[in-house]
């Protein structure tokens, strides 16, 4: 009887036959893959912007932090690279410290600018009241400020911070003045700064305010008050710190009047009697009204004579010198 099961076929039966059967099967199967992928329809990922925001921000994050670690540790080196070495020393230009110019000066141990002037407890003098004199100290102290320590004045020679504190009549009375070029007169109420420049610190200063009543029923509040002033220089221009510090002594009465009794246009501050001294000053630029250092005068000697009294020169509370350094 003839054999017809299927694993029993001649052809199954060959090893060479059975070889090549299975490669075609293979073969088919991939081609048949290929084709369904190609006939299946692609799908595109696409991300919400919401998601993509956030990886923006992480990743923005992450390099930042990054950045910082690197620029810390670049200034970690840095600092380890100077640490140990001393500091640079300060400008020096024989023997003159122009990072502390007042040192070896009268004006080392005074405060800086109005902080050096004492001012007393308002107290009733007169027909003033306490509270009126404390206002008069305030206005006084805002009128010495804005001729000695004001930037308008020092650097512009403009006297308009001034006048505005003055009454309508006085303002009137020295106007011309204080808008005029530098002179002598103008001099009198502003400190002017010629072609050498101030180094870049306050002006000393040491003196006091003391009250009286006029004899018109006016507030007397007289200053007695010194300034010292730092100077900038190069190589070879000082030789001591007197080179570059001048001084400027004051003793100068201001009046305060009330409307009424006085009119309307005389109430406030005005000018009553003053008298004032320099020493270590420029004397050539002081015959204009400048104030210049000492060492400005190029004919005369770098070192000034120093005056008779020095110790007296400066302190507010003793006479004013007749004679100044330049004789």
């Amino acid at each position: 009887m003839e054999d017809r099961r299927l694993e029993t076929h001649p052809d199954l039966m060959n090893p060479d036959w059975r070889k090549h059967a299975e490669r075609d099967a293979w073969l088919g199967a991939k081609k048949d893959l290929k084709l369904r992928r190609k006939q299946r329809p692609r799908r595109r990922f696409r991300m919400s912007r919401g998601p993509v925001m956030i990886l923006f921000l992480v990743v923005t994050v992450v390099v930042l932090v990054a950045a910082a670690i690197v620029v810390q540790q670049v200034r970690g080196r840095g600092a380890a690279d100077t640490a140990g070495q001393p500091p640079k020393a300060p400008p020096v230009l024989n023997g003159v410290d122009l990072a502390r110019p007042y040192e070896h000066t009268p004006a080392a141990k005074w405060a800086e600018g109005l902080a050096g002037i004492t001012i007393p407890a308002g107290q009733a003098v007169g027909g003033f009241t306490a509270q009126e004199v404390d206002a008069a100290y305030r206005k006084v102290t805002e009128a010495i400020s804005a001729a000695r320590l004001g930037s308008r004045a020092l650097r512009d020679h403009d006297g308009s911070e001034l006048l505005a504190l003055l009454t309508p009549n006085e303002r009137k009375r020295i106007e011309p003045k204080l808008t005029s070029a530098a002179t002598i007169d103008k001099s009198q109420y502003l400190i002017l700064i010629g072609p050498n420049r101030l180094l870049p610190v306050s002006p000393r200063m040491t003196g006091s305010l003391t009250t009286k009543s006029g004899e018109n029923g006016e507030l007397i509040i007289h200053a007695s008050y010194t300034t010292a002033y730092a100077f900038d220089a190069h190589p070879g221009e000082a030789r001591s710190p007197e080179d570059i510090v001048p001084f400027v002594r004051d003793e100068q009465d201001y009046v305060i009047r009330k409307a009424p009794p006085f009119a309307k246009a005389d109430a406030g501050l005005s000018f009553g009697e003053g008298a004032g001294y320099n020493a270590y000053m420029a004397c050539d630029a002081a015959k204009t009204g400048i104030l210049a250092p000492q060492y400005a005068d190029k004919d005369r000697p770098v070192a000034g004579t120093p005056p008779v009294d020095e110790a007296g020169t400066y302190d507010p509370t003793k006479p004013l010198p007749t004679r100044d350094t330049c004789g």
